[in-house]
């Protein structure tokens, strides 16, 4: 009974484990990001507001990677870069146009 109660243990914890990998991702790329466009190195706002975005988001992120992770298929990076798109999208032109309304389409 304990044999069979710590293999599925440690089946869930891996499938834990296999599903924080993708939002973990994420990461290096969003500090890459935040860093180049700081004021001090290569001063382009658009591009600091792209890794923020992602940061400012990690919890969206995070969650979709566990539900995607969790499913049966796994078949949901899509999902999480299509989010994470959208959010840099979003912050990038919010950046350039402050007053653009990304509910509207057309802006």
């Amino acid at each position: 009974m304990t044999r069979e109660l710590g293999s599925r243990l440690m089946a869930g914890l891996q499938l834990l484990g296999r599903s924080l990998m993708l939002p973990i991702a994420v990461l290096p790329v969003a500090g890459l990001l935040l860093r180049l466009g700081q004021p001090d190195l290569l001063d382009i706002g658009f591009v600091a507001a792209a890794g923020q975005s992602i940061f400012d988001h990690l919890a969206l992120i995070f969650a979709i990677g566990l539900a995607v992770g969790f499913a049966d298929d796994s078949n949901g990076a899509a999902g999480l870069a299509g989010v994470v798109g959208y959010l840099v999208l979003d912050a990038v032109l919010h950046t350039i146009n402050p007053d653009i309304n990304m509910g509207y389409w057309p802006g």
